[in-house]
């Protein structure tokens, strides 16, 4: 019985190994490489010839199976169905050959979608194993959520819930939620804003979607921050817009270079005038800047002077440490050039869901129409929760307390990682928000740094990706410290020395 299988691995594809083999055995079957009868080799044999957990490789051949392209035979092995060679999936049949073609052109979407997969997304399926400190940014503390009044005010909102609120309620979301998220904008953002502008989504990342939909055409620009987040450029690939990076100084996204970037772009073919303006005014992701006053007033300008809509992404601004905390831009905006985006993820916590976009008054109708396509409405329940959350106080209480604990673990980290490596390391950032970046000057592979620290318990998370441009060229690092304690926080950073240590011994031999 002949074994022998030829499956090439790339470790360095999003797609999971599982998927890899799954797809490589469907296409030698497809070609005629494999045919009906031929065995394959026991998922024993094939791990091991992988380097692999078997686990893997009984994945693909259990996908395989069920689709039907094999059979396991009990105490005799796994075999390809006679299926496809009895129907002759050559070229041969002009019904199979379309059939193929589709198959392709679906699996080209797949690959597309994969693609686009960020490394966050995939750390979500990533189960914790012995990682005893995870650097994760953007993760409230969880230990420190007032459950007992979240759980009150859920109790509330089902004692009081009515059939208008248990039906299909309007797009834009609870009334009640909208006038709260208003009252605390006008106090705390100086946003002229009332309940009608604004519209609740499944978190800032549904708004976004929506918005890529509602203006964006294949090859339309969007100007973005570099560097900026990875999930919020798929995004808007993702509708077929052409990104256009533009770079960031101590002041913000530097407006004077608009006029030149999209001249570049459109010399080069990727990018029409943008419609699109993505920036993090308050607090940049991930350098931490915040954009000075004069910086806000020129990207306005710009703005309306070339008929682009600016996203200002408020993602994380309740939280700032040091000096003063500067209005939103969408309170400076006078001719409905923003839409301001909001979310409780990093507030509350991410499962809630729940984020709100303003929106210039022109745009509201098409937003909505889109979203109620998309998903109806937005739970009701939990946000009528949400809103007496706020109206009752707890909502402030709460980020006042975090604000203080965060403050607290914030000055544990930076004073570990100067004690550990001295002048080594640079920050960025620190000023406000969840997450510090991080700058080590050392020849070591920033990707062989995390690798070393995942082998000591610690998981950290490379930088490099969020630059489109001029690339880092020292090891960067995201690191969050909002649900980390101190102790663990002492302990993490020197895991990352010692993986360092081990990764810069490894880079010299």
């Amino acid at each position: 019985m002949n074994h022998e299988l030829l499956i090439t691995l790339d470790r360095d594809r999003v797609v999971p190994l599982n998927r890899q083999i799954y797809e490589q055995i469907r296409t030698a079957i497809h070609s005629g490489a494999l045919s009906g009868g031929d065995p394959l080799p026991p998922t024993r044999m094939l791990a091991k010839q992988l380097s692999l957990s078997r686990s893997v490789v009984l994945q693909a051949y259990e996908l395989l199976q069920a689709e039907g392209y094999l059979e396991m035979r009990k105490g005799a092995g796994t075999f390809v169905t006679g299926l496809q060679s009895e129907h002759g999936l050559s070229g041969d049949d002009p019904d199979m050959e379309k059939i193929a073609q589709e198959d392709r052109q679906l699996h080209l979407k797949n690959e597309l979608a994969l693609s686009l997969l960020t490394p966050d997304a995939i750390m979500d399926n990533v189960g914790p194993g012995a990682v005893f400190c995870d650097f994760r940014h953007g993760v409230p503390a969880w230990d420190a959520f007032p459950m007992d009044s979240w759980q009150k005010a859920l109790m509330n909102a089902c004692r009081s819930a009515t059939p208008q609120t248990l039906g299909y309620g309007a797009a834009e979301g609870s009334y009640s939620l909208r006038q709260e998220i208003a009252r605390l904008l006008r106090s705390t953002r100086s946003i002229p804003v009332t309940a009608e502008q604004i519209v609740i989504t499944a978190g800032a990342t549904q708004a976004l979607d929506i918005l890529a939909r509602l203006c964006l055409s294949k090859g339309d620009g969007v100007i973005m921050e570099d560097p900026t987040h990875h999930t919020v450029r798929e995004i808007f690939r993702f509708s077929g817009a052409e990104i256009i990076p533009v770079t960031v100084d101590e002041e913000g996204i530097t407006v004077e270079d608009f006029d030149k970037c999209v001249l570049q772009a459109a010399e080069t073919g990727h990018g029409k005038i943008p419609k699109l303006i993505y920036v993090t005014p308050s607090h940049q992701f991930p350098l931490g800047t915040t954009m000075s006053l004069s910086r806000r007033i020129q990207l306005l300008k710009w703005a309306k002077a070339h008929d682009a809509l600016i996203i200002e992404d408020d993602y994380d601004s309740e939280y700032r440490y040091d000096g003063p905390k500067l209005s939103a831009l969408a309170g400076l905006d006078s001719s409905s050039r923003v839409a301001y985006i909001g979310s409780f993820s990093k507030i509350l916590f991410p499962a809630l869901r729940i984020g709100y976009i303003i929106l210039p008054p022109s745009m509201i109708p098409g937003f909505l129409a889109v979203k109620w396509l998309a998903d109806r409405m937005s739970p009701a329940l939990d946000q009528e929760a949400l809103a007496e959350f706020l109206k009752s106080g707890q909502y402030a209480r709460h980020v006042a307390r975090m604000n203080k604990l965060y403050a607290g673990r914030r000055s544990c980290l930076l004073h570990s990682l100067r004690k550990e490596f001295g002048p080594r390391v640079r920050t960025f950032g620190e000023e406000a928000g969840l997450h510090v970046l991080v700058e080590l000057d050392s020849p070591a592979n920033e990707n062989d740094i995390a690798a070393a620290a995942l082998r000591y318990g610690v998981r950290i998370y490379p930088a490099s990706s969020y630059f489109v441009g001029s690339k880092p060229q020292k090891p960067v690092f995201l690191l969050g410290y909002s649900n980390l304690t101190e102790s663990q926080l002492k302990s993490g950073v020197k895991a990352i020395r010692r993986a360092e240590a081990d990764a810069k011994t490894m880079s010299l031999n």
